[in-house]
């Protein structure tokens, strides 16, 4: 539970998070939390709760707030949104200022990004692709040779080779 007496709130902080698109307009209603594969997850993404940390101005608590980086990027909120808020375009946004606010901030799902070329289980979903007749997905796990090329660009990046420890190929 977030104590807003005692919380430091920033003034239009929405703009500086997502400009593009008027989150005001949001009004909390759920479409976009009731399509959300990953409102299930533990800790679920909620976008109406990060919607109101931003229109808040809690700098604090979305800055340390990992749910945003949980995201599958399907759009199903996208398209729910009554009011076209763009929920999903709101949570990369969300993503982009928290890594700009914070230089030491390693989004959770990079490592698992750098290892597997995916955040996604799609490897995983082999057996019930072919249970519905649909091919098989063509994943850079198949690609060797592309992986370590996507690995090496990776590890030219400053959040990477500043933490190197956390990116070894296997």
């Amino acid at each position: 539970m977030i104590d807003l007496e005692e919380a430091e709130i920033i003034p239009d902080m929405w703009k500086a998070i997502f400009e593009s698109n008027d989150v005001r307009y949001c009004y909390n209603c759920g479409s976009c939390v009731s399509v959300c594969p990953a409102a299930t997850a533990d800790p679920p993404l909620l976008m109406r709760r990060l919607a109101r940390l931003v229109l808040l101005g809690l700098e604090d608590e979305l800055l340390n707030d990992d749910t945003p980086w949980s995201c599958i990027s399907c759009s199903k909120c996208e398209e729910v949104c009554p009011m076209g808020v763009r929920p999903f375009e709101l949570g990369l946004a969300i993503r982009r200022w928290q890594c700009r606010n914070d230089e030491t901030r390693i989004p959770p799902s990079l490592p698992e990004f750098f290892k597997e070329g995916y955040t996604q289980p799609v490897a995983k979903a082999v057996e019930l692709r072919k249970s519905v007749g649909l091919p098989e997905l063509p994943t850079i796990d198949k690609y060797p040779e592309m992986l370590e090329g996507f690995q090496e660009m990776l590890m030219k990046t400053k959040v990477v080779s500043a933490n190197d420890y956390m990116f070894k190929r296997s």
